[in-house]
């Protein structure tokens, strides 16, 4: 029910922004990467997902970024364990301040909404930075880099994950399209 109750709110939160028609708005379809680090090695050696994000700009160097997607990081097998994929759908929105031509820091906050059976809503959190590349027009394509951690208890307890947070370094390669 918490979860319903999140993206509503986020839909709800998206469309009550105003924005004015500039030459950085922008939505994204990317590719994401994700190493885990910490804890979380023990059950995935790497994830892929993808993503949708827009950039909704409310002044010359801040933005407010909404951001969803799938992610699902390949668990851990071998002659002794069998750890199943983990899949989720991150929903987040954030502030992005721009550094300099085409460079960026970002902040993100936003609940993973689980895939599989047994798994609970996690918070995200996530910092980042990136870089956006003008390929002509209004068309862009944008490179980040973020540390993401995903906190929260689930029912099941794998032996390995005694922890109650996955983090993983995020690397994200997205084409913009220009609004």
């Amino acid at each position: 029910m918490n979860q319903i109750k999140f993206v509503l709110v986020l839909f709800i939160f998206s469309v009550s922004i105003k924005v004015q028609a500039q030459n950085n708005s922008s939505i994204g379809v990317g590719a994401e990467i994700g190493l885990p680090s910490g804890n979380f090695t023990s059950l995935s050696g790497i994830g892929l997902g993808a993503s949708l994000k827009a950039n909704l700009p409310i002044s010359q160097s801040f933005a407010i970024t909404l951001n969803g997607g799938i992610m699902n990081f390949f668990g851990k097998r071998n002659q002794i364990i069998n750890i199943k994929d983990l899949t989720y759908l991150p929903a987040k929105a954030g502030l992005k301040y721009q550094l300099g031509e085409g460079f960026y820091a970002e902040g993100q906050i936003g609940a993973g909404l689980p895939l599989n059976e047994g798994q609970k809503a996690l918070f995200i959190w996530s910092p980042g930075i990136g870089n956006i590349f003008r390929i002509g027009g209004k068309n862009k394509l944008d490179l980040g880099i973020r540390y993401e951690s995903w906190m929260g208890k689930n029912d099941n307890q794998i032996i390995l994950n005694r922890t109650s947070s996955k983090g993983f370094v995020g690397i994200r390669f997205a084409y913009l399209f220009g609004l």
